[in-house]
């Protein structure tokens, strides 16, 4: 008596504990309880990386800088025309500047694209409870897998008690358990998909995709220009810009090839890459930023939302204007 009495207690540990910690796990991906309003939209950046990861980021502040003249891409080639800078971003691809042209086009991305300033604004997307903090989908997933493990143990446990006589009332009480179990897994499982969204996350993204001017596809018309149509829709309108930008993709391409590849937490693919892969509109799975290769106007044009349903941000990323460094090359 004493040793089943063991067993269940045992096996009902083995089921309530990773039940209750799949709860909360699932609580925290919901986000905010609240419905997002219009304040919950983030800035140009934190658009830009909820939609499209670091690499939209950085597609969106050269698009910024170019079509003010604060930069000129030429050949390939990144030069400085007027050192301000309106936010910490910005303020990392100044830090590249030389005398005169500096290094390629395709450096200035790879450098920015790992700057620890652009990914904060990921991270603080996290705090607003736009984007699963960090390692939670692995986490979740792990709970998930022992959840899964203890109601095997679980309702086996109850099927060889229910035929023992004198244990049935614990075998039943296992059984009942195991299909409770069944059913928090079912409410609480983790995101079979691969976007890292909360709920409220997903609400900001829709959110965007359908607000007036957010939304809108013309440079002219949206409030941002040319980097706004880039953050939400993932196209550069310059066609110019567009082309180096995807030669650049394609020169890192080459040289990665025959690479090994690794898994991460990316989002998406490079919005240049692609765009480099094929001659039409096309995007990266669970999120990636797109560019058009196809005809369009330099100010205007219908792009692509990285992700399914697009997506909005909110980034609590602050930053202060202010140059960096002198005129010259950007490298």
């Amino acid at each position: 008596m004493l040793y089943a009495l063991l067993v269940t207690l045992c096996c009902v540990a083995l089921i309530a504990v990773p039940s209750v910690l799949l709860w909360r796990v699932r609580r925290q991906a919901r986000g905010r309880s609240v419905p997002p309003g219009t304040e919950d939209i983030p800035d140009l950046l934190g658009v830009a990386f909820l939609l499209g990861d670091a690499e939209r980021v950085v597609d969106t502040v050269i698009t910024a800088m170019h079509a003010d003249g604060r930069v000129t891409v030429r050949d390939g080639r990144v030069a400085v025309g007027d050192a301000t800078a309106h936010n910490a971003v910005e303020r990392a691809l100044l830090k590249h500047c030389g005398a005169g042209w500096g290094d390629s086009l395709r450096t200035v991305v790879k450098e920015l694209r790992r700057n620890p300033l652009v990914h904060a604004v990921g991270r603080s997307l996290e705090k607003l409870d736009m984007l699963l903090p960090r390692g939670l989908q692995a986490h979740w997933e792990r709970v998930a897998r022992a959840q899964t493990a203890g109601l095997v143990v679980g309702a086996v446990a109850g099927v060889v008690l229910l035929f023992l006589a004198a244990f049935r009332p614990m075998g039943v009480v296992l059984l009942a358990l195991a299909l409770a179990g069944v059913l928090a897994r079912v409410a609480y499982g983790p995101h079979k998909s691969c976007d890292p969204y909360t709920d409220f996350g997903r609400d900001v993204v829709r959110l965007i995709n359908t607000d007036a001017s957010w939304s809108r596809k013309s440079v002219g018309e949206h409030p941002h220009g040319a980097a706004g149509v880039v953050a939400v829709h993932g196209r550069v309108p310059d066609k110019k810009l567009r082309a180096q930008l995807i030669e650049a993709s394609r020169t890192r391409t080459s040289r990665r090839a025959g690479a090994t590849s690794r898994t991460g937490r990316s989002r998406g693919s490079s919005a240049t890459t692609s765009s480099s892969s094929s001659s039409s509109t096309s995007s990266a799975s669970c999120g990636g930023a797109v560019l058009d290769t196809g005809g369009g106007s330099d100010t205007s044009g219908s792009g692509h939302s990285g992700h399914s349903g697009g997506h909005s941000c909110s980034s609590g990323h602050s930053c202060s204007s202010g140059s960096s460094c002198g005129g010259g090359g950007c490298s």
